[in-house]
Parts: C-alpha cells; structure tokens; sequence
C-alpha cells in the first residue's frame, strides 16, 4: 500500500526522466473512486518513448535513486522506487506481441489530479475490458469485485461504453461472454 503523496512523486520522477503515460492498472479504479492509498503496483502504458528501446533511461533513475530494476509478467520493465516512505513499483507497458492496448481506449484516458499532479489513467469501463481481454483467473476475479463495486452503486459503469470497447478487439464475443459472466451477473 502506497499513499496520493508517493503515487504523485513517482509519476514525477518518471516525467522528469521523460517517461509518461496512462495508468491501466487497478489503480485507475482506485482514482476513479477517489481513494487516497492504492494498493499493489502501478500498471503504466507509456505513450512518452519506448522504455525498451530507452531503458538506459530507467538504469540511470535506478542508479541514481537507489530503485530496483525488475520486469513484468510480459518481460517488459519494472521499477521500484522508495518514495515518500513507502516502496512504490511501477510496471511499464507498450503494445507488445499479445499485450494490445487500442489507441481509443488510451486516448479515451481520464485526468485526476493526485495532489497537484496530473495522473491519467484508463476509464473504469476501460479496466474492466482489458481484465475481460486477459482472463486470468486473477483477473476474471477482479471482474467479480468490480461488479460488486457496480452493483452497490459506489462505482459507477456505463455499459453501453464498456461493450463498445470490447468490440475494439478481435475476439469481442468471448469478452462480452466473460464481462456479461463476471461482472454484470449478480452471483
């Protein structure tokens, strides 16, 4: 767990080092909900460079901030940083092999401010597809919570939204299967 002030600061620090993009994560559900501690890590699809052509850029923030280089799930980089008292780790994604994030679904971003800090992140409807996209069993899970979070009214979804987007990507029937599934059914 990680507070608004840390989340701020790192996405600073990634700036300042010419790395920007949208949160895809589950924390774009967490600013959506105006919560002021996240949980996990941040998923960021960088839109500023591509940080595998330019990974000296995170060696030298690594280097120079005492941050840790790792890698994702897909192999692409991680870093985690100890910000603001508390370890913050900030995933970084592109459009790579089977890992496709639609340009509408990225330019479709939201923009909150986290205490003063501009952070975009995806569109809760927006989540909640890529989650249907990957189908993990984590993530098929996550849909089910997201649904309850629906449901009881704290999060609101537009669904007329949430299927246009699922038909952004090729397989849309085994998506809308999975969200009509996990996420709308009440069980």
């Amino acid at each position: 767990m990680f507070s608004s002030r840390a989340l701020s600061r790192m996405i600073g620090l990634l700036r300042a080092e010419g790395i920007d993009g949208v949160v895809i994560g589950s924390t774009s559900v967490e600013l959506a909900l105006g919560r002021e501690s996240f949980e996990g890590d941040v998923d960021l699809f960088v839109t500023s460079t591509s940080v595998l052509v330019n990974y000296s850029v995170l060696e030298e923030l690594a280097r120079s901030r005492g941050c840790i280089l790792g890698s994702t799930w897909l192999g692409t980089p991680s870093i985690t940083c100890f910000v603001d008292g508390y370890e913050v780790t900030v995933d970084l994604y592109e459009n790579l092999y089977d890992f496709y994030i639609p340009d509408e679904i990225i330019e479709g971003a939201v923009e909150y401010d986290v205490l003063g800090t501009s952070v975009r992140a995806v569109r809760p409807e927006d989540y909640v597809v890529l989650k249907a996209v990957a189908g993990r069993t984590e993530d098929l899970e996550a849909l089910r919570s997201i649904g309850g979070l629906a449901r009881s009214r704290r999060l609101k979804l537009d669904r007329e939204l949430v299927e246009s987007r699922a038909r952004l990507f090729s397989d849309a029937q085994v998506i809308l299967r999975r969200l009509s599934e996990y996420l709308w059914s009440q069980r």
